[in-house]
């Protein structure tokens, strides 16, 4: 009788300053249909092993551009995988006549959001902004695997959907969608320089990452915001200690000032 070949599991090689997933708006109903879209490919474990591939950062490059996503996937050999996945771009000719008509998703869509009613719009019209069958991508791995999606194509997709998360526009570039930038808000008031030079102690050195949000693509172990509020709090701790320096300086009465 003979035995069954088991073979010595094969680890990725680790890979330092990889691209990592950042959450952004997980409810967001584009990513949503992203991830039911590839989960309905029935992978199997490659779809796991996908996801931890883009969890541990296993991704070293990735770029978008209309109708092509390019990125460089770590496995278990010294050379990276070349990964393309690749979708024709919509007609833009004809989504901006979709807009013409519906001037209220126009506005939206030029304010940085990307309503559910676009993309509603965009199907009932025959051209989706999203995958719907499998034949709707052309997914491409250098990877010996003779499975598509693959592992390495799994994990580009994973990380993909996370990053349009936090930023649509990703999504909309991909689709070859470009669209104007809103027109500019009326300016700030102006501030005096002692009110700007000036901090209050008791400033939350947190806020402004906070509204800064996740980026789409983030290089380090730890969440983008918590790296920065680190860094804010840090800035702001010398900066106050400036400022109390500042407040303390005395002219020599043989210098004075102009």
């Amino acid at each position: 009788m003979s035995r069954a070949k088991t073979y010595a599991p094969r680890l990725a090689k680790t890979v330092h300053g990889g691209l990592r997933p950042q959450g952004g708006r997980r409810e967001a109903w584009w990513r949503r249909a992203l991830l039911a879209w590839l989960e309905g490919l029935h992978m199997g474990a490659r779809l796991g092993r996908g996801r931890n591939y883009a969890q541990q950062g296993q991704i070293r490059s990735l770029a978008v551009s209309p109708g092509l996503i390019e990125a460089e996937v770590q496995g278990a050999e010294a050379t990276p995988y070349h990964v393309r996945v690749q979708m024709p771009p919509l007609d833009a000719e004809a989504v901006w006549a979709l807009l013409r008509a519906r001037p209220m998703l126009a506005a939206q869509l030029a304010a940085h959001a990307l309503p559910l009613a676009f993309g509603e719009a965009l199907r009932q019209a025959g051209m989706p902004l999203l995958p719907e069958a499998r034949a709707d991508l052309a997914l491409h791995c250098d990877c010996k695997d003779w499975a598509r999606p693959c592992k390495h194509l799994a994990a580009v997709l994973c990380l993909f959907a996370d990053a349009t998360s936090a930023d649509p526009a990703l999504l909309l570039r991909f689709r070859g969608l470009l669209f104007p930038e809103p027109p500019e808000a009326p300016g700030p008031r102006a501030v005096p320089e002692a009110e700007l030079l000036r901090l209050h102690p008791s400033a939350d050195g947190g806020a402004v990452p906070r509204r800064l949000g996740a980026l789409p693509y983030w290089r380090g172990e730890e969440p983008f915001t918590k790296t920065l509020e680190g860094a804010y709090r840090r800035a702001q701790a010398k900066a106050l200690a400036a400022q109390e320096d500042a407040a303390d300086f005395r002219f020599p009465e043989d210098f004075p000032p102009a």
